[in-house]
């Protein structure tokens, strides 16, 4: 970092690189989403260690134009994005684990079913 920020100060994508994980990093939840799904390696042993060193990283750099903020305007959009922000809702409420899902799917099959049993029995002769 001391190196690009001396010589190289135009170009400094290692610097925008951990500001913009700085920025995504905040809690030992957000790190243990970036190891299960492989981004980052938690070779530190523990992932507040590492969410503490992007968080402490961070500090010392002054921004520059970066060359991440085409992305993060578009993460930025993707997240506050009615409809994604809809998925994520009833992800975490009602399908947080399996029995909840499953429970949710049989209740909807049930209430589909006996919609069907009463405009049967509204068809039907007496």
């Amino acid at each position: 970092m001391a190196l690009e920020l001396c010589h190289y100060p135009d170009e400094t994508h290692i610097c925008n690189f951990i500001l913009l994980m700085d920025f995504i990093i905040n809690t030992e939840k957000d790190v243990d989403l970036f190891v299960e799904e492989g981004i980052i390696f938690g070779l530190l042993g523990d992932n507040a260690a590492v969410a503490t060193m992007f968080n402490n990283l961070g500090l010392q750099i002054t921004p520059s134009p970066s060359v991440y903020h085409d992305i993060c305007k578009k993460l930025k959009a993707h997240y506050d994005g009615r409809w994604n922000l809809t998925m994520a809702n009833l992800k975490t409420v009602y399908f947080g684990d399996s029995w909840t899902g499953t429970a949710i799917g049989a209740a909807i099959i049930l209430l589909v079913l006996t919609f069907i049993q009463a405009v049967c029995s509204i068809l039907s002769p007496l």
